[in-house]
């Protein structure tokens, strides 16, 4: 008897999505800023003041406000064409109860073309967002980012002397 209400109870143990399907709005129109053409001024309205970000560049860690905002700056500067696709949106959950809490995580594909050089690129990537008050309050960028750069920067040219052309 016991075995058949646990398998009812797990059964019926539907969690509300409600939230979650409106954060996840909030963090689409968030990450489609960055796509072509980009929307800077959408990116800024969208961020809480007091944000908590795990920015994807190595040893750099959690970072505030302007920081986001350099970082949004800079990649929505310098590269063009830019994509998300493949994307796999997935509730998150409370890490103590396991309960759906209405942030977002999201896994996908950047792609685009480095102003600078012409390069194109293409990394995987995984975001997660929290939003408070329609804002993104915490949010986490996971992808090379560092490498993603060295990938697309312009080839150096080699300037030859008289001599060594010699």
């Amino acid at each position: 008897m016991t075995l058949a209400v646990m398998f009812v109870t797990s059964c019926s143990n539907k969690q509300d999505l409600a939230l979650f399907n409106t954060n996840k709005a909030i963090a689409q129109e968030f990450l489609s800023t960055y796509e072509a053409p980009v929307d800077f001024d959408l990116f800024k309205s969208m961020l809480d003041e007091n944000i908590e970000h795990q920015s994807p560049m190595c040893g750099v860690g959690v970072v505030g406000y302007d920081q986001v905002i350099e970082q949004g700056d800079f990649y929505m500067s310098n590269f063009s064409d830019v994509t998300f696709e493949k994307a796999i949106w997935l509730p998150g959950v409370n890490e103590e109860t396991l309960e759906v809490d209405g942030s977002v995580r999201v896994y996908g594909t950047w792609k685009g073309v480095s102003i600078a050089s012409g390069k194109s690129f293409s990394v995987d990537a995984y975001h997660y967002f929290l939003v408070k008050d329609g804002l993104i309050s915490k949010s986490g960028d996971f992808f090379d980012a560092t490498g993603m750069v060295m990938a697309v920067s312009p080839d150096e040219e080699v300037v030859m002397t008289e001599e060594e052309v010699d």
